[in-house]
C-alpha cells in the first residue's frame, strides 16, 4: 500500500514537472537562481493543485468558471495581488479618489432610458469597434489600455475607420501634472483629460515598450472633446451607456482572476465591489446571456493567450460583481 502512494505521489510530481518545464518555455520565464526556480515549481505546483480543484468543482456544475495555467501561475496570491495594486490606480489608493472632483466629466450623462429598449445583447466587436487584445506585460498601464479601448471605439464612431491607439502614448506622457505614474498606475479619467488637450497618437508611430520612458508626444495625434462618468455602482446606467456609446473603460476587483480560462465569472470568486478595492482596468466591449446567466464581455490586456483569447464573462446581475459598474467612463469624440 504504502509503495502505491508512493508511485502515486512520484508520479503526480512528475506530471508537475513536465507542467512546469512546458509552462516556462510557453512563457519564457527565467529565474536568478536554481533556488528561485525551485521556490517558484513549488508556488506553480501548489497553485496547479487549486486549478484542478476548482475544474472538478465546475465540471460538477458547481462554479460557472474554469480556470487553467496562466503566465501569472508562478506567482503567490500576494503578489498578483501586488501587480495589481501597482497597476489601476496604483498609490492613488485613498488619497487621490478624494480628488476626483479636480478631474470630473464637464459633460452630463445622457438622460436614462427605459432598460427594457434597450438590446437584449449586444457585442461591439461584430460591429468593428473593437482592436485585437494587447499585453501589458508586468507594467502597470491596464489604464491606458482601459482608456485606450474606449478611444479606439469612439475614433471608429466619429470617423468610420478603427485605429490601434498608443497605450505607450499614455504611459509616457499622461503623467505629472495628469497624475498618472507610468508603470506604477493610473487612471482612465485622469487619461482622458490628456488626451483631451494634448491627443493620443496611433500604436505605429508610438509602439508599446512595456516601460516607462520620455515622452515623445508631438501634440498631433487624436484629440477628444470630453468624458463622460457613469453613475456610480448603477448597472442600469453602464447598460445604457455600453448599448448606446459604445466600449466603456470599467474598473474591477480582479484578484481572483490569475487563472481565468472560460465561462462566467460571479462573486464568489472571492472579488469585493468596494471602490477602494478596484485593481484593474478593463474595457466592457458588450454584454449577453447563456443559460439564463445573464453577463458583460470584457477586453483584459493579459495577451489573447489568457482567459477567452483575451476576454472573459462577468455575472451581470445588477450586483456590481467585482465592481465592475464602480468606476467607468467613456471618451466624447
Amino acid at each position: 500500500m504504502k509503495c502505491a502512494l508512493f508511485f502515486l505521489f512520484f508520479a503526480g510530481v512528475t506530471a508537475d514537472l513536465e507542467e512546469w518545464k512546458n509552462f516556462k518555455i510557453r512563457h519564457g520565464k527565467a529565474y536568478t537562481s536554481s533556488v528561485e526556480d525551485r521556490r517558484r515549481f513549488s508556488v506553480f505546483h501548489e497553485n496547479l493543485k487549486k486549478i484542478l480543484d476548482h475544474n472538478e468543482r465546475f465540471n460538477k456544475g458547481e462554479v460557472t468558471y474554469a480556470m487553467k495555467v496562466t503566465k501569472f501561475t508562478d506567482m503567490t496570491e500576494k503578489e498578483f495581488k501586488d501587480f495589481l495594486k501597482n497597476s489601476y490606480g496604483g498609490g492613488m489608493r485613498s488619497s487621490d479618489y478624494s480628488q476626483d472632483a479636480a478631474h470630473e466629466s464637464t459633460d452630463d450623462q445622457p438622460s436614462s432610458v427605459n432598460i427594457k429598449e434597450l438590446p437584449k445583447t449586444i457585442d461591439w466587436r461584430n460591429q468593428g469597434a473593437v482592436t485585437k487584445v494587447k499585453d501589458q506585460g508586468m507594467c502597470g498601464s491596464c489604464w491606458a489600455f482601459s482608456a485606450v479601448g474606449a478611444l479606439e471605439g469612439q475614433h471608429y464612431k466619429s470617423n468610420g475607420t478603427l485605429l490601434d491607439l498608443s497605450a505607450q502614448d499614455l504611459v509616457d506622457c499622461a503623467d505629472g501634472t495628469y497624475g498618472n505614474m507610468g508603470c506604477k498606475g493610473g487612471l482612465m479619467s485622469y487619461a482622458y483629460d490628456y488626451v483631451k488637450d494634448k491627443g493620443i497618437l496611433t500604436e505605429n508611430e508610438y509602439p508599446y515598450k512595456g516601460h516607462q520612458e520620455s515622452c515623445k508626444q508631438k501634440g498631433n495625434g487624436f484629440k477628444i472633446k470630453s468624458y463622460i462618468n457613469v453613475t456610480i455602482k448603477d448597472e442600469n446606467a453602464l447598460t445604457q451607456a455600453v448599448a448606446t456609446i459604445g466600449p466603456i473603460s470599467c474598473c474591477m476587483d480582479a484578484s481572483c482572476m490569475s487563472s481565468y480560462s472560460h465561462g462566467i465569472v460571479d462573486s464568489t470568486c472571492g472579488c469585493d465591489s468596494d471602490r477602494y478595492s478596484m485593481n484593474h482596468g478593463v474595457l466592457v466591449v458588450g454584454y449577453g446571456e447563456e443559460k439564463g446567466i445573464e453577463y458583460w464581455i470584457v477586453k483584459n490586456s493579459w495577451g489573447a493567450d489568457w482567459g477567452e483569447k483575451g476576454y472573459f464573462r462577468l455575472k451581470k446581475d445588477g450586483q456590481n460583481t467585482c465592481g465592475i459598474a464602480t468606476d467607468s467612463s467613456y471618451p466624447l469624440a
